[in-house]
């Protein structure tokens, strides 16, 4: 009997099943792989990083890793019920309004409150505020979901079933916010560090809410990067500032949004005693997988 095709496929099944085995190290090692690989030079030489390269980590560097590691996991049908997460819309209509509406709101009040209100009165006098806040919400269907997809549906998810979703999100949390590190290439080094370790820092109750908007709602992917992206919206525009325009708390990136998401996360751990909306089994928090790869034909 001839080997000579024995060995590749002992060498494809071989590495399906380490990447199996390992599904979280995986999707790290080829997710700062690639999407730096994708980010970095770009920022280095002063190449614009919107929107081609960070096309390509979010497609490439992200999405791509996801669907391999669940292939290799599962085969197709676990791709399939990756998908089925991804578009789960059959969801209360509360969790869309929390998903989409709480974070500017909470923003507006807690700024109103300690600040006046100037930012609500630009709200509704300056269409540049609103028209700003809506254009960013655009990237949903370009990087949001796709991000989600990622750290939520695999690599947040997963770690739920090893470490509890607290801890899940406790790990995740700095991990995603390294990712970003090409993004702030070209700062001042302290200007660099410091906003590097307000992203890790920050990333850690950013990903307890999206942990617990992830179990409470079955799995849906899609409700936690409708949250991503209201984040990305409100934290990264101008939408606050007139309330009072000196204060850097307000400045887009300024920390403000970030409290919110502080204070919010801090109620979901109170409450949910750290199970983030998880099922009492770790278990339960992830979806049923498909079979493994050892057992694919």
């Amino acid at each position: 009997m001839s080997t000579a095709g024995a060995a590749p496929i002992r060498s494809q099944r071989s590495l399906r099943q380490l990447i199996a085995d390992h599904p979280v190290a995986s999707m790290l090692i080829l997710m700062f792989g690639i999407a730096w690989a994708f980010l970095i030079p770009a920022a280095l030489l002063g190449v614009p990083l919107i929107p081609l390269p960070l096309l390509g980590g979010i497609f490439l560097g992200q999405l791509g890793p996801a669907v391999l590691v669940t292939w290799a996991g599962g085969g197709w049908p676990a791709v399939r019920q990756l998908t089925g997460r991804v578009f789960r819309w059959r969801v209360h209509p509360l969790w869309y309004a929390v998903a989409l509406l709480l974070i500017p709101v909470l923003s507006y009040l807690w700024t109103a409150a300690f600040f006046g209100g100037g930012a609500l009165h630009a709200l509704f006098t300056d269409k540049s505020v609103i028209l700003s806040y809506l254009s960013a919400l655009t990237i949903f269907p370009l990087v949001s979901l796709w991000e989600e997809t990622a750290w939520m549906g695999i690599v947040q998810a997963k770690l739920s079933t090893y470490r509890g979703p607290f801890l899940a999100a406790v790990i995740t949390g700095p991990l995603f916010g390294l990712l970003h590190m090409p993004l702030q290439l070209g700062q001042p080094v302290g200007t660099f560090l410091f906003t590097m370790a307000a992203l890790m820092i920050f990333g850690i109750p950013f990903r307890i809410v999206l942990g617990w908007l992830y179990n409470v709602t079955g799995g849906s992917i899609l409700i936690a990067a409708l949250f991503h992206v209201t984040f990305d919206a409100t934290n990264n525009n101008p939408i606050l500032v007139a309330a009072s325009p000196g204060q850097l708390v307000l400045q887009p990136g300024g920390g403000a949004v970030h409290l919110v998401v502080l204070a919010w996360a801090i109620v979901v751990v109170v409450l949910t005693r750290g199970r983030l909306g998880a099922p009492a089994s770790s278990r339960e928090a992830e979806p049923a997988q498909a079979q493994p790869a050892a057992s694919q034909p």
